[in-house]
């Protein structure tokens, strides 16, 4: 794609026209933004501030913060001010070490609320599905939060009476918008006629896949195969390699003196690599039913991958039964395609460095994938003063299609305050398209748990665990603090 097609389509984004698909709250895995309610509105500054730890990667840190959520009429903004500090008094400086950082210390700035003519938020993106989700399905960029921010954006609105245009347009990080990074967009109609049907179109793109590789030294190396922390690995090779002879290099390797600096010589600097997915697609939807307390949806979706294959679903059906909501899909692919692309894990699927010198990109495993079929199905079950319960599953399989199973499961209980000092306990878990559901935890496997437990009025004790697989290695994210609310 021509720069100038990515300049127009990042800038068009926002201008894409899309109907809103069923919303619904997602357990944020890092931790509950400040006052996740105030996006109803308020009038006042509310404080969230924390003492206690955090355990990122195997390293203990005391953690000391502010999280307020600052209303400004229908627009508010939710800062994030933490300090970390490790067990020898060091600040975690690369939270704070540049300008670009302040940027990160905004959890979001909202305006309106989901469900008006216009919403908007910036920063923390937890649960986002563009149309019905057959190209973005809960993409969330908080994925690997606190270790790494991202700022990315989120709007949807209506024009006309009844939503007679809409829209949605998203974007994952501000970092990475000259690339464009991950954007995706839709755009709808609907006829202004009784039980009109609704078409819409939409588009996903990541301008660089590489992108998706953490580099904290920005050497080229990612951090999983770095060998030297903070310096520059290419350039400290070289001076190894200026210093002394290539037996001698030899020798201390075989030592363990030394570790194999021929492997970064053998890994290309991916900092000289680009490459872009696209996914494009269309749909429409028609209101079946609607009653007090009941409604029903019918809609069919497709998409293509770029340079690969296609995909539909058909039929597919949402129904809301009071306090309980449905969806039930049938889907097909065909070769060298996958439905939910943009998805809870993709951040982490981006790309990844396999063994020791290859780059393997999520687009990729799309070469010589076969045609599969099979059912999609979510089911929520929301109970306002008590918690909640979502949970949804893919099923596709065929003759070449050997990671077909995805689960995502997540609830929260809220118990009674009269009974019991526990506030709230909530755990989710999701494995992305594996050949078994609930197989051995692996890459892209995520789950955690969070208990809330009162101390005294506004003021909590929270314990957030998480655990995230992937490219080969397990990350523990262990919080422990205290929240006083004022």
């Amino acid at each position: 794609m021509a720069p100038v097609t990515r300049v127009l389509l990042t800038l068009g984004i926002a201008l894409l026209l899309c109907q809103q698909s069923p919303a619904q709250e997602s357990l944020d895995p890092a931790f509950d933004p400040p006052f996740r309610t105030s996006d109803a509105g308020g009038r006042r500054i509310r404080w969230n501030g924390t003492i206690g730890m955090v355990i990122i990667n195997g390293k203990l840190y005391q953690q000391f913060g502010l999280r307020p959520d600052v209303p400004l009429g229908k627009w508010g903004v939710g800062l994030d001010l933490t300090l970390r500090v490790d067990e020898e008094g060091n600040l975690k400086e690369d939270e704070w070490d540049e300008p670009e950082d302040a940027i990160e210390k905004i959890y979001y700035i909202r305006y309106g609320a989901p469900g008006d003519p216009l919403y908007l938020r910036v920063g923390a993106l937890d649960n986002v599905t563009i149309g019905y989700g057959i190209i973005m399905h809960r993409y969330a960029n908080t994925i690997q939060y606190p270790e790494i921010k991202r700022v990315g954006a989120y709007v949807e609105g209506e024009y006309g009476k009844g939503g007679l245009l809409s829209f949605q347009g998203m974007t994952n990080n501000f970092r990475e918008f000259d690339q464009p990074g991950v954007v995706a967009g839709r755009l709808a109609i609907r006829p202004p006629i009784k039980f009109s049907p609704v078409f819409g179109a939409t588009i996903g793109m990541d301008g660089n896949q590489y992108a998706g590789l953490q580099d904290s030294d920005n050497d080229g190396v990612p951090n999983r195969l770095d060998l030297f922390g903070d310096i520059d690995d290419r350039q400290r090779v070289q001076d190894i390699e200026n210093l002394l002879t290539p037996e001698e290099i030899a020798q201390l390797i075989e030592w363990g003196n030394l570790p194999d600096i021929y492997r970064i010589k053998r890994l290309g600097d991916y900092r000289d690599r680009t490459d872009e997915v696209v996914l494009t697609g269309i749909d429409a939807g028609i209101p079946v039913a609607k009653a007090k307390n009941f409604s029903l949806w019918g809609y069919a979706q497709a998409a293509q991958a770029h340079d690969y294959g296609w995909g539909w679903a058909f039929p597919g059906a949402r129904s809301v039964i009071g306090p309980v909501e449905i969806g039930l899909e049938y889907r097909r692919y065909e070769k060298e395609f996958i439905g939910d692309y943009f998805d809870y894990s993709y951040e982490l699927e981006r790309a990844q460095v396999v063994g020791d010198s290859t780059y393997q990109t999520k687009e990729s495993g799309l070469n010589g994938l076969g045609k599969a079929e099979g059912i999609y199905g979510d089911l929520t079950l929301s109970l306002t003063d008590i918690g909640y319960v979502y949970a949804w599953a893919l099923d596709m399989h065929g003759p070449n299609y050997p990671s077909g199973k995805t689960f995502y499961g997540e609830a929260a209980a809220t118990p009674p305050q009269n009974l019991s000092r526990l506030r709230k306990i909530a755990g989710y878990f999701y494995q992305p398209n594996k050949p078994e559901f609930f197989e051995k935890l692996s890459d892209g496997t995520i789950y955690g748990g969070k208990f809330f437990v009162a101390l005294a009025p506004n003021v909590n004790l929270v314990y957030d665990h998480r655990v995230t697989y992937a490219n080969g290695e397990t990350y523990r994210t262990v919080r422990i603090e205290t929240m006083v609310s004022f």
